[in-house]
């Protein structure tokens, strides 16, 4: 599974998007496009990247332009897979 897949995975899993995520692209706004995206998104899409990856992810590594889109989170996966 390559980081965009497990980014779009996360948001229909902490979103509960169910099939609205099979539309999302690496293009895809996160921030603003979802009224259900807030604080507590964010602390389940880390939750979700360390419990995938089994890595930590520092609170000091977290930022807003992490979630601007998907790709900007697959990227941020990315870091963490490597």
């Amino acid at each position: 599974m390559n980081s965009l897949d497990i980014a779009i995975d996360l948001l229909r899993n902490v979103l509960q998007l169910g099939a609205r995520a099979d539309q999302l692209t690496a293009d895809s706004p996160l921030m603003g496009a979802f009224p259900e995206f807030n604080s507590l998104t964010v602390v389940g899409i880390v939750t979700g990247i360390e419990e995938t990856l089994g890595c930590e992810v520092g609170d000091t590594e977290i930022s807003e332009e992490i979630f601007q889109s998907v790709g900007s989170l697959a990227d941020f996966i990315q870091t963490k897979m490597a």
